[in-house]
């Protein structure tokens, strides 16, 4: 390949596309299994126990989703080469399979649990692995928004056609192993190699801190709930009868996540903040009329809507800035193993205080979460608006204001400095901060062997006052957001 051409790949946006249509399709089977067994389980659930049952089961699953990225970011944390961490794929991938046909054999409603919960803790570390693929590949891409909607509409059409037209225990299997067959192939794409071929600055380019996170995390908490609110009254609406169909609300909801993927690409995606916020408002008019039963199918419509921005959001804002930060692999998808929390809790809670407090105070609540939101996101917004209507040129994805001081590339140097670390110790903190790279790959990097690399991480370690890699990580995030900033 010409020099020419190198400098064209790595400036153009649409070189890329093949990449981001890889990862896209691996994130669109993802979510296609993962809706696929939560639509099951909620299925076969009330036939297997009373109607009681769903909101505890919602809860178990989104709680052990969650699980399932927490547990992706320890074993990328602690396990030490990719041969390690492939064969910890290989095990989740098995786990998954397994247990989907337990799903599927079962007749005990405690089986059906226990079956569904070790299948959604198997995805939930897949996803989170496909988030930080997705992640790195789409990085700086003019399709971000786009690919990411398309990927999530097209999973959820194909859920629901599965759902409406051959709903049978042979035809679900049959989704789930080609699924997760072609899931096994695409992610073992060397997604980092293809982003960091196409960017060989992105190991430098580490320029959002801890504060940025925190932000986002708050806001998701908030929207989380607010969402919680309605979507609870309304599943537990449909589990009594008292609601006949959501297809109309899952077509809104399958149409609206690509439309979210426009409007989030929009002025380089800076104004994705401001347009989430307008829409989390349909939910202070959705919740008082999912108590009338003449605007009930307003209700579902409007929650497919905000459903669609509110997912949407959550993925996109995390992914977007991940490659940025020092731990991409956890921060990708930090938003979907929040929303896991704490829509379990909100599945649990909601519908109970819904009864309880009655329509003012739930009303009162939701606009409470939506003010909040706007609140926390104030700043984001308006640096999205000005960057937007401006003539500012910078880089796609930057989702909050960036600090005024070094970059964490300046910063590094005088961390090392700080440390006092040798030149080849200095050499090896870069790595250990800036790449995913094992111990072994690290002594390939600079060529030593793998007994002298380990020295240098335990001298390191010892002269950072930390026991681990992740902790090693945090100390520079304290130091870089406190020290420097």
């Amino acid at each position: 390949m010409s020099e020419a051409s190198k400098s064209h790949r790595a400036d153009c946006p649409h070189a890329a596309s093949w990449p981001l249509l890889i990862e896209t399709t691996a994130f669109a089977l993802y979510f296609f299994v993962w809706k696929l067994c939560m639509a099951a389980t909620l299925a076969r659930a009330p036939r297997l126990a009373e109607v009681g049952v769903l909101g505890s089961t919602y809860a178990r699953l989104l709680a052990f989703t969650g699980l399932g990225y927490v547990l992706f970011w320890v074993a990328h944390s602690y396990l030490p080469t990719q041969k390690y961490r492939k064969i910890a794929v290989a095990l989740v991938l098995a786990l998954c399979l397994v247990g989907f046909i337990g799903m599927m054999a079962t007749r005990r409603i405690e089986s059906l649990l226990l079956a569904s919960c070790a299948t959604v803790l198997a995805l939930g570390y897949i996803g989170a692995g496909i988030h930080y693929d997705f992640s790195l590949v789409s990085h700086g891409s003019e399709f971000f928004g786009r690919a990411l909607g398309i990927g999530m509409g097209a999973s959820s059409l194909l859920q629901y056609a599965v759902e409406v037209m051959a709903w049978t225990p042979v035809v679900f299997v049959v989704c789930v192993v080609l699924s997760l067959s072609a899931i096994t192939w695409l992610v073992t794409r060397p997604a980092n190699s293809r982003r960091l071929e196409q960017d060989p600055s992105a190991k430098q380019a580490l320029t959002v801190g801890g504060r940025p996170v925190v932000i986002l995390v708050i806001a998701a908490v908030a929207m989380t709930f607010n969402y919680g609110l309605l979507d609870s009254v309304l599943v537990w609406k449909y589990a009594s009868g008292e609601i006949i169909s959501v297809g109309l609300s899952k077509i809104v909801y399958i149409l609206s996540l690509p439309l979210a993927g426009v409007l989030f690409d929009l002025k380089k995606g800076n104004l994705r903040s401001l347009i989430t916020v307008c829409v989390m408002f349909l939910i202070a008019v959705a919740t008082p009329a999912a108590e009338t039963d003449g605007w009930l199918g307003m209700a579902t419509v409007m929650a497919g809507v905000y459903g669609a921005f509110y997912v949407m959001y959550l993925s996109a804002s995390f992914m977007r800035i991940a490659p940025d930060t020092s731990r991409p692999e956890v921060i990708a998808s930090v938003g979907r193993a929040v929303s896991c929390f704490v829509g379990a809790i909100g599945a649990l809670t909601a519908r109970p205080f819904f009864e309880s407090c009655g329509m003012v105070a739930t009303v009162g609540v939701s606009c409470l979460l939506s003010i909040g939101c706007l609140l926390v996101l104030l700043r984001d917004i308006a640096w999205g608006v000005v960057k937007g209507l401006g003539k500012d040129d910078a880089a796609f994805g930057c989702d909050l204001p960036q600090p005024s001081g070094p970059s964490r590339e300046e910063a590094l140097s005088t961390y090392v400095e700080k440390l006092g670390l040798t030149a080849r110790e200095a050499e090896v903190c870069g790595l250990l901060l800036s790449t995913d790279l094992g111990v072994q790959e690290i002594a390939d990097e600079i060529f030593i062997s793998r007994r002298v690399a380990q020295r240098h991480i335990a001298a390191i370690y010892e002269k950072a006052g930390v026991t681990t890699r992740l902790g090693l990580y945090r100390d520079f995030d304290v130091w870089f957001d406190e020290g420097v900033n």
